[in-house]
């Protein structure tokens, strides 16, 4: 009897497979440019109705975008400043621990957090360490130092953490990560790991998983809740008692969905934010605006994935396989294969049941008390700081990988999914699902780049579009002289509205992030009274400008974001995304790159001097 073939594991496909699928995958970031580019030329030669429609689709993207994003991030402080303060004030009590520290609950959940690292600086691992000790329940935690074994002092110096900060959680384990790992693809083909965040990751998991397993203290696994810690990172010392509460409300509505959440906290890069040279603030900006605002949305039932650091389901995480050995945007990666893991899962019960259709039961749920890390300052000098970044901003581009996964992913669910099994609402939101890379890689360089040319082209017809008008007059669709929708929403007659009213909100939202998460924690009467935490102590170094913090941040931000945001994106983000689409179209993910240090001047800690091919 023939026996009944085997779904194909979707959720495992890979863009370094031998298949022709894989190649058009990661081709289509540069196809992408391509594509916009030779309709622009087009545009430019031939046609200018087709110069004016591909920069207002691009413009209108772009700006409904940002204006929707920035404006949950201002709508999201509050909720954050409301959070906090209530934070300081509740007594939040046991995380339902017995008295009896012999004992284990079954509603108990556990804590299990991962701090992936190589070269770090040991103070800077010390200290977050220590502001792991400030977190309720501490006690219980299960950490793990994700080490590398190329480092020649990595033994040394977890030896030395251990004996200075062993006895403050429940374990601190390390993890050695071997050099000479493969990642082995569903077709059969392998690679050699990418040294970096993934392939520590994926080792390091494996290994906290088998301890806690043997471990009696976490006898219950579907009540261990992995938590991804970047090795500069500070929690707020609530952060893990919200998500012990929440994972234990999920799992009263009796439903499972908690075995199939993911939680994130809007993460902040300014700690070192008054010291940090401008290349790296502004970077910040856009960072702190995407992923605030993003987190923000989760409120009001938006979509965002997780990113840098972030918690998961141990079971969640090891059954599906979160980290792959070859990947270099290990956050977002986690978040699309999850996702595609419970397509996977679903379609699975479905052929089960023999009726139903597919769906994914992943959830971000939002966190709205801030963590902090660092931006980019080089401990070599100010100049050595510009180098650095562009270190960084060509691994963060490196994650358009992620769009050529999610497009390989979805289509082989398509291609091993019945159609009967595809509900519109289903594949609304895989389409949500694979778009957000685009929105996050691709859409930004191309508005860029369009805006750009259409400026060139009104500078060239002495300041003036033709069939367009110079000011704006009754709007229609005409082509005729006069006619100002479509050249008004491509920027034709006011070249300054795709990025006027976006920058402002920028500006406001950061000043409220930095205000929140930073400046009033510092002028809180507790932090006062000298009664704070590392996580409280780490104000971004703000000097007064006119007896005001307030007025510091905002004069700052204020001018990096009017004379400087533009001209540095256009190299630290255009230009390395283009470079990043090539690299991945040639290579995949095989790129050698250099961490980025990230010095702190303060007295609350230090990072130390970066060294090379890690992921930060």
């Amino acid at each position: 009897m023939a026996t009944k073939k085997a779904m194909y594991p979707f959720y495992k496909s890979n863009i370094h497979e031998r298949r022709w699928a894989a190649y058009v995958a990661r081709s289509l970031p540069m196809l992408s440019l391509i594509i916009c580019c030779t309709l622009l030329a087009v545009g430019v030669v031939r046609s200018t109705p087709l110069l004016l429609w591909v920069t207002a689709v691009l413009n209108v993207s772009m700006w409904l975008w940002i204006v929707a994003t920035s404006t949950h991030g201002i709508i999201g402080s509050f909720t954050v400043q409301d959070q906090l303060r209530r934070s300081e004030a509740e007594d939040f009590g046991p995380l339902s621990v017995s008295d009896d520290s012999t004992t284990e609950s079954q509603d108990d959940v556990r804590h299990v957090i991962v701090i992936p690292n190589y070269k770090e600086d040991e103070d800077m691992l010390a200290e977050t360490l220590e502001s792991l000790k400030e977190a309720r329940g501490s006690e219980k935690f299960f950490v793990m130092l994700a080490m590398e074994a190329r480092e020649m002092e990595s033994r040394q110096k977890a030896e030395s953490l251990q004996e200075l900060h062993g006895r403050s959680f429940a374990e601190l384990a390390v993890a050695f990560h071997p050099t000479d790992l493969k990642e082995i693809h569903v077709d059969g083909s392998y690679n050699a790991e990418v040294p970096g965040k993934a392939s520590n990751l994926k080792y390091a998991v494996a290994e906290a998983h088998k301890a806690v397993s043997e471990d009696p203290r976490f006898s219950v696994l579907d009540s261990v809740v992995l938590t991804v810690a970047d090795a500069d990172v500070l929690f707020h010392p609530s952060y893990f008692a919200h998500i012990s509460r929440d994972f234990k409300k999920l799992r009263q509505e009796g439903k499972d969905q908690q075995k199939w959440t993911m939680w994130q906290s809007p993460q902040l890069p300014w700690r070192n934010f008054y010291e940090s040279p401008i290349v790296s603030r502004t970077w910040g900006y856009i960072s702190s605006m995407y992923e605030f605002g993003g987190v923000s949305s989760l409120t009001m039932g938006g979509h965002h994935m997780v990113f840098s650091a972030y918690s998961v389901p141990l079971q969640l995480a090891c059954n599906a396989e979160l980290w792959d050995g070859d990947v270099i945007a290990e956050d977002h990666h986690s978040y699309l294969k999850v996702f595609f893991y419970s397509a996977y899962q679903s379609q699975l019960q479905v052929a089960q049941d023999g009726t139903g259709s597919i769906s994914s039961h992943v959830q971000v749920r939002p966190v709205m008390l801030p963590s902090k890390s660092t931006s980019v300052n080089s401990g070599d000098g100010y100049w050595a700081t510009w180098i650095e970044r562009w270190h960084q901003a060509t691994r963060h581009t490196q994650g358009v990988a992620e769009m050529s996964y999610a497009f390989l992913a979805a289509w082989d669910l398509l291609c091993s999914v019945p159609v009967s099994s595809l509900s519109p609402s289903f594949v609304l939101y895989l389409a949500k699902v694979v778009l957000r890379p685009v929105f996050m890689h691709v859409i930004p360089v191309l508005q860029g780049i369009a805006l750009a040319v259409l400026t060139v082209f009104w500078y060239s017809n002495n300041f003036h579009v033709p069939m367009c008008p110079n000011r704006p007059v009754i709007m229609n669709l005409q082509y005729a002289e006069g006619g100002t929708l479509l050249c008004g929403l491509a920027g034709a007659w006011v070249l300054t509205w795709p990025v006027a009213i976006p920058f402002t909100l920028l500006m406001v939202a950061n000043y409220l992030f930095i205000r929140v998460a930073f400046i009033q924690p510092a002028e809180a009467p507790a932090a006062k009274a000298g009664k704070r935490s590392l996580w409280h102590a780490a104000d971004g170094g703000f000097s007064p400008s006119m007896g005001s913090s307030h007025a510091a941040a905002m004069m700052l931000i204020t001018v990096d974001c009017i004379v400087f945001l533009g001209p540095i994106m256009a190299v630290y983000g255009a230009l390395a995304a283009v470079l990043s689409y090539w690299n991945v179209m040639v290579r995949g993910n095989h790129f050698k790159y250099i961490t980025a240090s990230k010095s702190l001047g303060t007295d609350y800690g230090a990072v130390g001097k970066a060294e090379v091919i890690q992921v930060s």
